[in-house]
């Protein structure tokens, strides 16, 4: 009798954690899913309002176009491989610009634990190049670096480097001291400290660099495009606006928001991709 009872025991246990995750689980999944749906209507309440004034005369489809007219750009210049060339050339150097200035200034930042004195002499050189707005060195990045992507590229990585150079140089050094002291006391040495320590220590500082470094990276792109492009989403927007078509300025600006969603789904990836690692 006393067997049962002890047998039934842990069925009765896990039956009810089984309960509660299931119960957990299915209530996340309704809170994303009613999210979801929120957003959706937001979205079609508000196009939707927009072209209905836009039709009844209420809204000035020359001054904001009308969601109709938006789309009727992209379809053709979809059709005509023009919206698709554009993407590549902004992506391509939005990615490239990314990589060696968010990538790059990471790895800078964390370099900077090894040296305090280093650190110190660098900090007003650091703070005075983040002050300087990319509008400024645009235009003589393409001096000096001519019209193609490279001039881009640089003003990309130029958005770039001061963020995560920063935020991954604060990570390294709020590296918990008693856990260097302890690794210390097993004689281990300074590249063993970095590398086993201070690099995963830091590593949700260096990814939120990346996160915030996203939107700088494409705006940089953008930037560098208005300066002096002959394609790319940004020389679409000029176009647009040059020739007062709204409508072409507001595409423009919708296939910078689907950029901007996809390189953020990167991003979060990624992130996921390395602590998934670093758990390990």
């Amino acid at each position: 009798m006393v067997m049962n009872t002890v047998s039934t025991r842990p069925t009765v246990a896990s039956t009810a954690n089984r309960s509660t995750r299931e119960t957990f689980f299915r209530s996340a999944n309704a809170r994303r899913y009613t999210l979801l749906v929120l957003q959706i209507a937001i979205v079609v309440v508000l196009l939707g309002g927009w072209e209905l004034g836009v039709r009844s005369g209420n809204i000035n489809a020359f001054l904001f176009s009308s969601p109709s007219q938006v789309w009727e750009v992209l379809v053709q210049r979809f059709n005509s491989g023009e919206m698709l060339t554009d993407i590549r050339v902004t992506a391509l150097e939005t990615l490239v610009g990314f990589a060696v200035g968010a990538i790059g200034g990471s790895i800078l930042g964390l370099l900077l634990w090894y040296s305090r004195f280093i650190s110190d002499l660098a900090a007003p050189f650091i703070a005075a190049i983040g002050s300087i707005p990319v509008l400024a060195i645009a235009p003589m990045t393409i001096i000096w670096f001519g019209t193609e992507m490279l001039s881009k590229v640089v003003i990309v990585a130029f958005s770039c480097v001061v963020v995560s150079l920063t935020t991954s140089y604060k990570g390294a050094m709020r590296t918990d001291p008693d856990l260097i002291n302890l690794l210390r006391s097993f004689n281990a040495g300074r590249g063993t400290i970095f590398f086993k320590l201070v690099v995963p220590s830091a590593m949700l500082w260096v990814l939120s660099g990346l996160r915030l470094n996203v939107g700088f990276a494409l705006v940089g792109a953008i930037v560098g495009e208005y300066i002096s492009s002959d394609a790319g989403v940004g020389h679409m927007i000029l176009l647009g606006s040059s020739n007062f078509g709204m409508n072409i300025v507001l595409a423009g600006i919708v296939l910078v928001m689907l950029m901007m969603l996809c390189f953020n789904a990167l991003v979060a990836f990624l992130e996921r991709l390395i602590l998934s690692w670093d758990r390990k």
